[in-house]
């Protein structure tokens, strides 16, 4: 039976269990403070072998010395549990993942309170967006399934799981055949969505982002303009290339494929290939750089500049499926993103603090003080939160 249990938390934490394996587990760690402890020693194995620079023979070799040492303190504690059976719902998995790791934690930051983070009422991140149609109106989007009209756009569809889709979209009245009508997706602190375009291109946009895009495509080009965070798989279409427009002055000209946008820190953007060829434009000059997958294209405004280094995408795009991926980055850069996410101001107690790196993957759905706790074990540093106040020390 341990192996059993060892098993189903082992693939609710690495976001592969279904929902009905997920909501198994919760009601077994429910029945005693012996199965919470359990998972909480697990949780520890699986954030030291979880990290994106340990090579999959490191992660076995760390993750089997754990067990024997935890096996040594619980087996034969741990009683056989009900199997329950539950109706699916209608709700992402992958939110009820983050859910049940987020209750985990919360749980475990409580047994740590003498650690000193304080608990205090905070921004719940999670699947929220505003959706501005063509006239100005206003559209809160939830998880739920509903279809909704403008005055000037029909046909679009907000699905529980798949999100905003375009697919099915019309124009109607006067507007049909004559200038491209636009909608605009945005993002607030601590939001995500998922937004699929006319002609079939998939969108995740993150926290505090803006998509402006057409409700339907029309011309020469397919174009969106983009401030913030989003990532793209590109409908193929070798007639009408998909343009990425940023404030910035630099566009994203693509046929066909999957990339990251990002243009949080004033004067810059940066693109990341994961899939497939991009070209990097600079407007004012014309000039333009191709991308090779696992290629980072640094575009520096000042001095309408591109740079490009090799990089791991897998840790530029993981935000898009609910985690943060840090590899050996400053922690002025983390709290960056953590501040976008939460909706939290950072302060330091001295400018060499910010130097200091951390490497793991951590869920974003966990509380902030839960992800600055495991930030403490190793990377040097102290964190205390009063209100939405981040002091770094």
């Amino acid at each position: 039976m341990t192996n059993e249990i060892d098993q189903l938390i082992w693939n609710v934490l690495d976001g592969k269990a279904s929902e009905g394996k997920i909501r198994e587990l919760k009601s077994w760690m429910e029945e005693s403070e012996k199965h919470r402890e359990y998972f909480r020693q697990w949780k520890k194995i699986w954030n030291m072998t979880s990290g994106p620079t340990l090579s999959t023979t490191r992660k076995q070799q760390e993750k089997e010395r754990f067990l024997k040492s935890i096996h040594q303190s619980y087996v034969g504690k741990v009683r056989k549990r009900r199997i329950i059976h539950y109706w699916p719902v209608a709700a992402s998995v992958v939110l009820l993942v983050g859910v049940f790791v987020g209750f985990a934690l919360n749980e475990w930051s409580q047994m740590k309170a003498d650690q000193g983070i304080a608990q205090t009422e905070r921004i719940v991140p999670g699947v929220k967006a505003e959706l501005i149609l063509s006239t100005g109106e206003r559209v809160c989007l939830a998880q739920r399934s509903e279809f909704i009209e403008g005055m000037k756009e029909s046909g679009i569809r907000n699905d529980s799981l798949a999100g905003l889709n375009y697919v099915g979209a019309k124009i109607q009245g006067e507007e049909i055949g004559e200038e491209i009508v636009y909608n605009t997706m945005q993002i607030p602190v601590g939001g995500f969505y998922q937004l699929k375009l006319a002609d079939g291109t998939k969108v995740w946009l993150n926290s505090l982002t803006r998509l402006r895009f057409p409700v339907t495509f029309a011309g020469e080009e397919r174009k969106v303009y983009l401030t913030g965070e989003a990532y793209f798989e590109v409908a193929r279409d070798s007639v009408h290339p998909f343009i990425v427009a940023t404030d910035e002055g630099m566009e994203v000209k693509v046929y066909g494929t999957e990339f990251n946008v990002d243009t949080y820190r004033k004067g810059t953007v940066k693109t990341t290939l994961v899939n497939g060829k991009v070209g990097i434009r600079v407007s004012a000059t014309g000039e333009e750089m191709r991308l090779s997958p696992n290629q980072m294209a640094l575009f520096t405004k000042a001095t309408q500049s591109i740079q490009v280094e090799n990089v791991d995408s897998y840790g530029v795009v993981a935000w898009k499926d609910g985690k943060f991926v840090f590899e050996d980055e400053p922690i002025e850069e983390i709290m960056e993103r953590l501040s976008r996410w939460y909706d939290v101001k950072v302060f330091y107690a001295n400018e060499r603090i910010k130097k200091h790196t951390f490497t793991g993957i951590i869920t974003r759905f966990a509380d902030i003080s839960d992800v600055l706790h495991l930030m403490e074990e190793t990377a040097a540093v102290e964190f205390r939160i009063q209100g939405d106040t981040v002091t770094v020390k």
